[in-house]
């Protein structure tokens, strides 16, 4: 028992350092785009995972099937989707903004399942996706991201990223309860995802940049890096292995909060400025996240309450 809790507690703190890793991804990858092409960056960031992890497991690659690659190819289709729209969508927004709308997937995962299984969501769900509007709205109302004219598209394509970060998690679920090894999953999700960019760069990219916009210097080139090995190798893997030892609902609560990391790591650097309305939308849009995730419905407490006075009431009366 004792070493259960022990491996729990790790588990949640490698969950906390992926979070932590992702939250400072936002505005260093922001700060990257801005002189390097996206889909270019993205590319590298991909490969070099992926390659990475199949040269550390290669003994793994010849347990490979059929199955298994064609899961890690739809996983990394719909992380590809993700990445594209969410960093189209930095560019016109903030990181701190980016960081929170994409959260938003988590509020977003019980009405895909409702789509694509048939599953119907929850009192909590509706009302988390609710106030997640609500919160949104604020977002969206609270005035410039820096960026001009532009926010509202922004906003939205991030809103669109965080749907496909939604069917992400989904499939991962499916495919690993129907026994797919988790590490090639990853593998050919990273490969995907690195193979698409690619191709994606050298299509739109690099007849505008020309191969002089591929270059990088040691400060471009260290952001990178750090985006490959922190933020998408060494994160992706903590999640995974964190993911054994903690339950679902911890998972969830502690990986939410990728959007608070990601919007104080903004703030610190100095990328963003907290209006009140902003502040206030931030706050709606992660009390959502909450309720979904402690699957919070004020339905049943109230129920449960008048349940318990109608019990004192007997015990008084006897």
């Amino acid at each position: 028992m004792e070493k259960s809790k022990k491996l729990n507690l790790i588990g949640q703190f490698l969950l906390l350092l992926a979070t932590l890793a992702w939250g400072t991804s936002f505005f260093i990858l922001k700060e990257t785009i801005k002189v390097v092409p996206a889909f270019y960056v993205i590319a590298i960031r991909f490969l070099s995972a992926g390659i990475i992890m199949a040269l550390v497991f290669i003994k793994k690659l010849k347990t490979l099937d059929k199955t298994t690659f064609i899961s890690g190819v739809i996983i990394g289709l719909t992380v590809t989707a993700a990445y594209m729209t969410q960093t189209i969508g930095l560019k016109y927004t903030t990181p701190g903004r980016n960081a929170f709308l994409t959260s938003s997937y988590c509020v977003m995962c019980p009405f895909l399942i409702w789509i694509l299984f048939k599953k119907r969501p929850k009192f909590y769900n509706v009302l988390s996706a609710v106030t997640c509007i609500v919160g949104i709205g604020l977002i969206a109302l609270s005035g410039d991201s820096g960026t001009g004219d532009n926010v509202l598209l922004g906003d939205g394509l991030t809103l669109i990223s965080a749907v496909f970060f939604g069917f992400q998690i989904i499939y991962i679920e499916k495919f690993q309860q129907k026994g797919a090894d988790a590490i090639l999953l990853l593998v050919f999700e990273f490969l995907t995802v690195g193979v698409l960019f690619a191709l994606s760069s050298l299509i739109f990219e690099l007849p505008i940049y020309g191969f002089i916009g591929y270059s990088l210097n040691a400060e471009q080139f260290l952001k990178i890096a750090y985006l490959t090995l922190a933020c998408t190798l060494f994160a992706q893997s903590a999640q995974m292995i964190g993911q054994k030892f903690t339950t679902a609902n911890q998972s969830s609560i502690i990986l939410s909060l990728e959007s608070v990391f990601g919007m104080l790591f903004s703030v610190l650097v100095g990328a963003e400025k907290l209006s009140v309305m902003l502040g206030v939308g931030f706050i709606v849009v992660f009390v959502a996240i909450m309720i979904s995730e402690l699957k919070l419905d004020p339905m049943k407490l109230l129920k449960k309450n008048s349940q318990l006075d109608k019990t004192i009431g007997e015990d008084i009366k006897e």
